[in-house]
């Protein structure tokens, strides 16, 4: 059982003794509901030892996310001379930071039993490897298409398949209000990045001169803008991880959302087989 005042973190400490070789003594860490909420995504504590043996891998995943998405969204809203077409050399950052260190973090929540990080990492992180895998010239997707990256096919498929991920990040964000308010933030952007850049895709299959193609930069500006306050609440998480990871103080509040919404729900009985009070 897990009280809602304080969550009880126990980690084991090795020292040499003379007689047995080693000798383990067990700390019992009080851990606040807000600082709970610095290290996991997840309103509810992991059951089992696991989680209090291993290490966080939720700052991973979320580097791993903001590397590739910044350089995206800088790219999106036109930064020194960047442009759409810009994203094709991110195609090695997209494979190995934000798919391998992402689906590696998610994969690790899996295992510490942190169901709702789990599924962000990993949908987020193999979203990273679609595009990777898309906008790489070895693959030559695109040229399979009549008119290339013009092509009204080409665009209507990448248009379905960011609708697709706006309904994702919709999901997504309706799972985040027990979490904390930048995470909660982060995610409720991203529902109109990709929308916006699902309305730019099915536009430019559709255009029809100079006016189109600017509407459809504008489009995409727009959606780097949304993107951009993502970023903003994805590196204050960042920051808030790494020194809550290190024992560093921070000033900065974590908003934790847990206490305040649904905070009388079943969902961790059902989830984790224990009882928030």
């Amino acid at each position: 059982m897990a009280p809602q005042s304080h969550i009880e973190h126990e980690k084991l400490e090795t020292t040499t003794s003379s007689e047995n070789g080693t000798l383990q003594r067990q700390v019992t860490v009080q851990m606040s509901p807000e600082q709970y909420e610095k290290l996991f995504f997840q309103p509810t504590p992991a059951r089992g030892d696991l989680a209090k043996r291993l290490g966080n891998p939720t700052l991973l995943g979320v580097l791993g996310f903001l590397i590739p998405y910044t350089t995206t969204m800088m790219s999106l809203m036109q930064w020194k001379g960047t442009n759409v077409s810009s994203t094709v050399g991110l195609s090695g950052t997209y494979f190995f930071l934000g798919g391998i260190a992402m689906n590696l973090a998610g994969v690790c929540e899996f295992i510490l039993g942190n169901t709702f990080p789990f599924a962000v990492f990993v949908i987020y992180g193999s979203h990273w490897c679609n595009l990777a895998y898309v906008d790489d010239p070895a693959h030559n997707i695109v040229g399979t298409f009549d008119g290339g990256e013009a092509s009204r096919a080409y665009n209507s498929s990448q248009g379905v398949y960011n609708v697709v991920m706006t309904l994702i990040s919709f999901v997504f964000f309706l799972g985040s209000i027990r979490t904390n308010g930048p995470f909660c933030l982060a995610l409720f952007c991203l529902i109109f990045v990709f929308a916006f850049i699902a309305a730019a895709n099915f536009l430019t299959g559709y255009a029809t001169g100079p006016s189109d193609l600017e509407h459809v930069t504008t489009l995409l500006k727009i959606g780097g803008g949304f993107g951009f306050v993502t970023a903003i609440a994805g590196w204050y998480l960042a920051i808030n991880l790494a020194l809550a990871s290190t024992g560093v103080p921070s000033p900065l509040p974590a908003f934790d959302l847990g206490h305040l919404v649904f905070r009388k729900s079943q969902a961790a009985t059902l989830e984790r087989g224990t009882e928030i009070v």
